[in-house]
């Protein structure tokens, strides 16, 4: 059994909050959703956002953006979180070569270790789409986590 954990844009903090409404599609405006199941942003990403930027794995967990809660329903069977803007930022300027490296980085976590790296290379080809998205409209990124 899995769960749902799309990742979408949103104009702010406030917009994305209310993805977690009864009656909210994510499909549809003010969101650009790219749909995914069973990553968990603020432990699966940690160190593609490490390697991407530099930075050590616990500055990124230490980031206060970095898989913050902003809604809940149903004691925490669906929320919504932050992705950090230094994730946002350098998959946005990654090029294919970085995001390839990334992902063969990315293979040797402990969850991933043995999977394909064209299957995690095709979804950092797809969330770098995404950041890319949110940077020229100015939003920034976040998780819909739904058990």
């Amino acid at each position: 059994m899995g769960f749902l954990s799309d990742y979408f844009s949103a104009p702010s903090d406030e917009a994305a909050a209310r993805a977690v409404g009864i009656d909210v599609d994510l499909r549809e405006p003010p969101y650009d959703v790219l749909q995914m199941k069973n990553l968990i942003p603020d432990y699966h990403l940690v160190p593609v956002e490490a390697f991407l930027t530099g930075r050590s794995a616990e500055a990124v967990k230490e980031n206060l953006r970095n898989g913050h809660l902003l809604a809940q329903v149903e004691d925490h069977q669906v929320v919504v979180v932050t992705l950090s803007d230094e994730l946002t930022a350098s998959l946005a300027s990654a090029s294919s070569e970085r995001l390839a490296a990334a992902a063969e980085s990315w293979s040797g976590f402990e969850d991933f270790q043995g999977t394909n790296t064209s299957g995690l290379l095709g979804f950092l080809v797809d969330l770098a789409d995404l950041a890319r998205r949110a940077t020229a409209r100015n939003e920034r990124l976040y998780c819909y986590l739904c058990v």
